[in-house]
Formats: structure tokens, C-alpha cells, sequence
């Protein structure tokens, strides 16, 4: 497993794991706690945030293997909330906005299906503040996977019910 540590901008309340020239925006359809699709864009995640705007901790894992189940891995987090993406190409960690930077995070060894897990603390410190210093931080974890258990959810932080 291989992790990086990032901070990123926030805006609206969002951030983004997405393919290059991808931008997708939130389809009502799709939100969880944490995680919102694009069907049009379907190799991104919209990560929902607890801040309106304002900087972000997020650190990225890459497994080659299985892990553990989402309530393991949410010990001591808040919420999480994990989905099946298929991936083709290099996957960016993006501000909304194009503000920040954009960071590569991950590159497929194959394209295909990977499960994005993101579990989250702190959202509901300053919920719709401008903040100027991080107070939330995000553990998101990558991994190919060959099936899809289907969006799975864990804890509750008492933002964005479904």
C-alpha cells in the first residue's frame, strides 16, 4: 500500500477525484453522505465536504489488494461511504474550481472497475464556514476490485442524511 498526504481547496462544499478533462457536477440522484456521481462523467467521485470553501487534509492509499470491510476501516473516522468507479486512466485529486493544483493520485495498472472508499472527520466543525486553515481531513482509499458489493455506507456525522 502506497499513501500521499495532499491539502486541497474546497469550493461549494466539494472536491474531486476525477479522469483528466473530466467535470462533473452533482446529480441529486446520486448523493450519499459522502460521496456524489455524475452518470454523465462516470469516472469521477464528488466528495462532499463539511466547510463551504477553504483548504482540506486528504490523504490517498493505493491497495493492490483487498481491504478490509467499511466499518473496519471506519474505526475512529466520523462517516464514510464507499463505490465501484471504472477507472481508465489517471485519476486526479481536483479542486472544483481549477483554483489549486491537481494531483495524480492514481494510474490503473489495467483499466477497469476500482472501489473508492472515503471516510472523513471534522465536517460538521465549521459546517458551510470559509475556513483558512484545514479542520477536516479525508482518508481515501483505491483498489481494483473484480465485483462491486454495491455503495456502502458507515457512521454518521449528522451532515447530508440520505
Amino acid at each position: 500500500m502506497t499513501g500521499s498526504a495532499y491539502e486541497i481547496e474546497v469550493s461549494d462544499h466539494e472536491f474531486l477525484l476525477v479522469a483528466d478533462g473530466g467535470i462533473p457536477v452533482l446529480d441529486p440522484a446520486t448523493v450519499g453522505p459522502v460521496l456524489a456521481l455524475d452518470p454523465p462523467v462516470p469516472s469521477a467521485v464528488i466528495v462532499r465536504t463539511g466547510c463551504a470553501d477553504g483548504p482540506v487534509n486528504v490523504t490517498v492509499r493505493v491497495v493492490d489488494g483487498p481491504v478490509a470491510d467499511l466499518a473496519t476501516a471506519g474505526d475512529g473516522w466520523e462517516v464514510g461511504e464507499q463505490l465501484v468507479i471504472p477507472i481508465d486512466g489517471e485519476l486526479y485529486l481536483a479542486p472544483l474550481d481549477g483554483g489549486s493544483p491537481a494531483y495524480v493520485v492514481y494510474t490503473p495498472p489495467t483499466p477497469g472497475f476500482h472501489l473508492i472508499r472515503v471516510l472523513a472527520r471534522g465536517r460538521a466543525a465549521h459546517y458551510d464556514a470559509v475556513v483558512w486553515e484545514a479542520s477536516e481531513d479525508y482518508d481515501i482509499t483505491i483498489t481494483p476490485v473484480d465485483t462491486d458489493p454495491g455503495r456502502q455506507t458507515t457512521g454518521d456525522d449528522g451532515l447530508y442524511r440520505v
